[in-house]
């Protein structure tokens, strides 16, 4: 009885939690692009990276998430996350912008002046409004 307790509600579990794994974002129904907005930093953070990413999360809340993005924050320092130090050459906290086509990334930005910004929310909007629109634009 428990293994067929096992091999039936362990794949309907798995396929519950994995549905959504694969849908695209809204604003590109169809097209197969998506765009996720990454917040990368380590372990030990200060004041302004936490800043920094509260920032990002609410803007892409606010603003990008009905259009289709999709915030994510990963510590770089994760054994499973090191990859990402390769791929965008990131030195340190880093935000991200990445452009994907059926499931291949085609094109990143690093928003690499949100330093200037970390104290002050509405310029840093102003700021990264601007490069993401820009980016969205360009980079169809």
């Amino acid at each position: 009885m428990n293994k067929l307790i096992y091999s039936f509600f362990i794949p309907v579990l798995l396929l519950a939690l994995f549905s959504g794994c694969g849908k695209k974002n809204e604003s590109a129904a169809g097209s197969g692009i998506n765009y996720t907005a990454y917040y990368f930093h380590p372990t030990a953070r200060c004041e302004s990276c936490i800043n920094l990413e509260s920032f990002l999360k609410e803007l892409i809340e606010k603003k990008y998430a009905p259009k289709g993005f999709v915030f994510r924050e990963v510590n770089i320092e994760d054994k499973e996350n090191a990859h990402y130090r390769k791929d965008y050459s990131l030195k340190f906290s880093s935000v991200i912008i990445s452009k994907t086509e059926n499931g291949k990334e085609t094109n990143w930005v690093n928003l690499d002046s949100v330093w200037s910004y970390t104290e002050k929310k509405e310029d840093f909007f102003r700021y990264s409004e601007r490069e993401i629109d820009n980016f969205i634009e360009t980079k169809k």
